[in-house]
C-alpha cells in the first residue's frame, strides 16, 4: 500500500496532539490545532489513519473539547487504497494502477 490519503481530508499527525513527554495537550491548544487545521468540529468528523489506531487520538482531542458526532474508519488507508478506484487515490507516489 502505497503512502497517501482520502480525497478532501486534512491531515492531523497524532504526535501534534501531544507534548514532549508523550501526554496529551490541553484543551486550549488542542482547539487552537483544530481550528489552525480548518477542523469545522460543528459537523461531524470522521478519522482514519494507516491501521485505524493512531487516529484514536483524535477523536479523544475532539472528544475532550466536547464534540459528539465521532467516527473511526477502523479499515483505515490499507482498507480504502485496496478497495477503492484509482480516481479517489491521491497517493504520495505515482497512485493506484487500474
Amino acid at each position: 500500500v502505497l503512502p497517501g490519503h482520502f480525497p478532501g481530508t486534512i491531515n492531523m499527525p497524532f504526535t501534534s496532539f501531544l507534548d514532549s513527554s508523550g501526554k496529551h495537550l490541553g484543551t486550549e491548544t488542542l482547539s487552537k490545532l483544530f481550528k489552525e487545521a480548518g477542523v469545522d468540529l460543528e459537523k461531524p468528523l470522521w478519522t482514519s489513519c494507516g491501521s485505524g489506531v493512531t487516529a484514536c487520538h483524535v477523536i479523544l482531542a475532539a472528544y475532550r473539547l466536547g464534540y459528539s458526532g465521532l467516527g473511526l474508519y477502523d479499515g483505515s488507508w490499507g482498507e480504502f487504497f485496496k478497495r477503492a478506484p484509482p480516481g479517489y487515490i491521491i497517493a504520495e507516489e505515482q497512485g493506484k494502477k487500474e
